[in-house]
């Protein structure tokens, strides 16, 4: 185990077959904590690197944690042994406490390894690890609710357009449209001028729009991407989008586009149905003929037992997250 600098670190995932967004130089950027000094680097070797990731260092109430999502893997047919080496070192690093929140695709070697590791899931799940993946080597196959929508946006003279690398202007009218849709939906998240604008100079991350007859943006949807697989990150729409089905619109074009780029999978993120108001999200993303997949998800490490309940206890009630 290695703890190296960023620039070597991004040279060597470069050639990597498993990488998740979480894992990029735009994504740091969106997370500005490098500048900070709150950031690691590792790899399991430099002359024959497989495995990399990096981490984010917290420290508070005088325990110092490792957040970690990934990890970066060279080839798609890893062994446990791998997992198990990473995690295993990873542990004898000077931390009280190391939690994981991996989004690649499961895979049973990495459930092995990381088990063998010393590492368990968390007493709560406060992620989620359902999503909907698009096979964009094959037609799309819509249900029939989005094939009526996307037939009613026909009637809108709707336009759609991919942006990479932003102006300034646009990056600002993008956050302050998002801000006003999680407001309105009662959603607390939001997004910053500055770390989004960092984001989107990336080559990770990029910007799709729909506007309507007047050019006033509708719907809009930021979207990371490498050489085979991209997918959703944050997405936003106004009142007006439900009338013309502009969200339909802007998925099926987006889509399409993305085929004629030659990727092949497509991650709608985060699937959550339920008995309550998350299932009409589920609902739509579900929308699209894909495949079920679940992510490796939540793992923890904690050099003392009690900080594994202690640690559950921090998230639902002092950091107010809900379970999922």
């Amino acid at each position: 185990m290695l703890i190296i600098d960023n620039q070597k670190f991004f040279q060597i995932i470069s050639k990597f077959k498993i990488k998740s967004y979480s894992q990029t130089e735009g994504w740091l950027s969106f997370c500005d904590f490098e500048e900070k000094g709150n950031i690691i680097f590792l790899v399991d070797e430099i002359l024959n690197p497989q495995i990399a990731c990096y981490g984010h260092v917290k420290k508070a109430l005088g325990f110092k944690m490792l957040l970690m999502e990934g990890p970066c893997i060279k080839s798609e047919d890893y062994k446990y042994a791998l997992i198990k080496g990473f995690y295993d070192e990873i542990t004898k690093l000077d931390f009280d406490m190391v939690e994981i929140n991996s989004s690649i695709k499961y895979k049973p070697e990495y459930e092995i390894g990381i088990r063998r590791a010393g590492y368990l899931r968390p007493v709560g799940f406060f992620s989620i690890q359902l999503s909907n993946w698009i096979n964009l080597q094959e037609n799309l196959h819509y249900n029939s609710n989005w094939k009526r929508n996307i037939k009613k946006s026909e009637d809108y003279n709707l336009s759609f357009e991919v942006q990479s690398k932003p102006t300034k202007e646009k990056v600002k009218e993008v956050v302050d449209f998002y801000n006003s849709f999680t407001k309105e939906k009662g959603i607390s998240h939001q997004l910053y001028f500055t770390s989004t604008y960092n984001m989107l100079q990336s080559n990770d991350f990029s910007l799709g729009i729909v506007y309507d007859s007047k050019s006033s943006m509708t719907s809009c949807i930021i979207f990371h991407y490498n050489d085979q697989h991209a997918g959703l990150l944050y997405a936003a729409k106004n009142n007006q989008a439900k009338d013309s089905g502009a969200t339909f619109f802007m998925y099926n074009q987006l889509l399409e586009l993305l085929k004629t780029r030659g990727l092949k999978t497509f991650d709608m993120e985060k699937l959550q149905p339920s008995t309550h108001s998350t299932d009409g999200v589920f609902l739509f993303k579900d929308g699209i003929k894909g495949e079920h997949i679940v992510y490796n998800g939540e793992w923890c490490w904690y050099k003392k037992s009690i900080y594994r309940l202690m640690m559950y206890f921090v998230k639902k009630y002092l950091m107010k997250k809900s379970e999922r």
